[in-house]
């Protein structure tokens, strides 16, 4: 065979291929590769994830209601107390001296009644016997009324030094343990309230009551209801979950960010099942909270749902596949989960709902010609699937 004759031989075949592979491309122009799932029943749990700060339930900030130094701290942080134990002593001197002087007063206030109430008495059996005046019998009488009126004064003083002087001794108000010491010896109290700057002394707690407390978006809370199950988990115990119920809901929002960035959330509080020693006021808490729960129903994953304008409305959309062609079905969606989403109505269990990937399924109208590959539904996608999809 000659050497031009080879040369064409191999240019011949050369051409022949890519004929070959365009008729190919032109064949399955049109024809997208799709994968899916078979619908099936399943069970699905819808939780509402939120973030928080874990709280004692019976906590105190301790403060003075007198004014002055604080002369002994009895206790240190991390000590266990019982109700009555002395927490602090407020310097007395002050005190004992008042409660002195008012002692003092009402010791003769109640002696001058003591004579008056005498002499009234002596008085009215002279007054009988005709032996004074009226007048002089009112004047007595009025004499004893004033006295009487002193010596309330005097007891009221007496009353209001004593308790002052009892409220130096400051005393734990329930069990719990010293969480945190404000306040050193020699340092000044000031009267008011826990917001009054340098009134807080320490703060106390009953650590074997523990709840989170965590903000949940306007969008969520209205799935919340008091008594529901929660999961907590502790950042500082990645190893370890804690059952949790939903116990209070707030009615007042609070409001993070700025502007478009700004979002509005309602605080909840979890309240965390038994005694935990290792759990301490501040620590950062994750809580799922259960919101709804079904079972045997249809679950698919949530990368399948799309959203298309059907007859001028937006609806929530899968692809299934019937035979090779796609088939563009609405659906009335239910519980999201773990697992993916619950369809409620537009998919029949055994029906092939397509699942991506998401750019071709993105692209796909009633009618279109697929090649479909059935996977295993997968489990746990995240809910960003689906946002990603609507959009």
């Amino acid at each position: 065979m000659s050497k031009r004759r080879k040369v064409f031989i191999i240019v011949g075949a050369v051409v022949l291929i890519l004929i070959i592979v365009s008729l190919s491309s032109k064949r399955g122009k049109g024809v997208s590769k799709v994968d899916a799932i078979v619908a099936k029943r399943d069970n699905i749990i819808s939780n509402v994830r939120t973030e928080g700060t874990l709280k004692a339930l019976d906590q105190v900030q301790i403060g003075s209601d007198v004014m002055g130094r604080i002369v002994k701290i009895k206790v240190a942080e991390g000590d266990k107390i019982r109700k009555g134990d002395t927490l602090c002593i407020i310097d007395q001197s002050t005190y004992v001296a008042r409660l002195s002087q008012a002692k003092a007063s009402l010791s003769l206030a109640q002696a001058k009644i003591d004579k008056v109430e005498e002499d009234l008495r002596r008085s009215e059996e002279l007054f009988k016997s005709h032996l004074i005046s009226k007048e002089q019998y009112e004047k007595e009488k009025l004499n004893y009324e004033m006295a009487k009126a002193e010596t309330k004064l005097s007891r009221e003083s007496y009353n209001e030094a004593k308790e002052n002087y009892n409220k130096t001794i400051i005393t734990s108000p329930a069990d719990g343990e010293v969480l945190q010491i404000n306040k050193e010896e020699g340092e000044m109290v000031v009267m008011g309230t826990i917001s009054t700057p340098g009134s807080v002394i320490m703060t106390i707690a009953e650590r074997s009551k523990m709840f989170v407390k965590a903000l949940v978006d306007e969008t969520e809370v209205v799935k919340i209801e008091p008594g529901q199950r929660a999961v907590v988990t502790i950042d500082a115990l990645p190893d370890t979950t804690f059952e949790g119920k939903v116990t209070r809901i707030g009615g007042i929002p609070e409001k993070t960010g700025y502007g478009v960035e700004q979002a509005i959330n309602f605080p909840i509080e979890v309240e965390i099942a038994g005694t935990h020693e290792k759990l301490y006021p501040g620590m950062s808490a994750t809580c799922e909270v259960t919101v709804g729960v079904e079972d045997s129903v249809i679950v698919i994953p949530y990368p399948a749902v799309g959203r298309k304008r059907i007859k001028e409305e937006e609806r929530d959309v899968v692809l299934l596949a019937k035979g090779k062609m796609v088939n563009v079905s609405p659906v009335k969606l239910g519980l999201t989960g773990e697992k993916g989403v619950e369809v409620v109505e537009g998919v029949a269990v055994g029906d092939t709902v397509l699942t991506g990937p998401y750019k071709t399924l993105r692209s796909l109208k009633d009618g279109d010609k697929v090649v479909v590959k059935v996977r295993e539904a997968p489990m746990g996608l995240k809910k960003q699937g689906m946002e990603k999809r609507r959009k």
